[in-house]
C-alpha cells in the first residue's frame, strides 16, 4: 500500500487515473482526501445473533436508515452501521 502526497493524488486526478465526482475545493489534504458522508445508513441490529453470516443475511438484521437536512445521526458505543459517501470514488486495482 502507498500513501500519496497531495501532489501525486492532483497528478492522478487530472490522468484520471483516480476519479472523486464531486471533487470539493479544499478536500485535497496532505496524504489524503476528504470525503463527505451521505444521508444513507445501513444499521446492524445484530444484538440478538452470536454471529453474522453473510452468506444467509437475514432481513431482520439490518435496517435500512435515511436522515433528513440537519438531523443528526445517532451512533451509540457498540453499533455499526455501513454509509455512503457524497462522492463516487473510482481507484486503480
Amino acid at each position: 500500500m502507498t500513501v500519496l502526497s497531495d501532489r501525486t493524488i492532483r497528478e492522478e486526478l487530472k490522468s484520471g487515473n483516480i476519479v472523486i465526482d464531486p471533487l470539493m475545493e479544499g478536500c485535497i489534504q496532505p496524504a489524503s482526501v476528504d470525503l463527505h458522508l451521505g444521508r444513507s445508513f445501513l444499521v446492524f441490529r445484530n444484538n440478538h445473533v452470536p454471529f453474522i453470516d453473510v452468506r444467509a443475511m437475514n432481513e431482520t438484521l439490518t435496517e435500512q436508515v435515511t436522515v433528513g437536512d440537519d438531523v443528526p445521526f445517532m451512533l451509540h458505543p457498540g453499533e455499526f452501521v455501513l454509509g455512503s459517501t457524497l462522492e463516487h470514488v473510482e481507484v486503480p486495482a
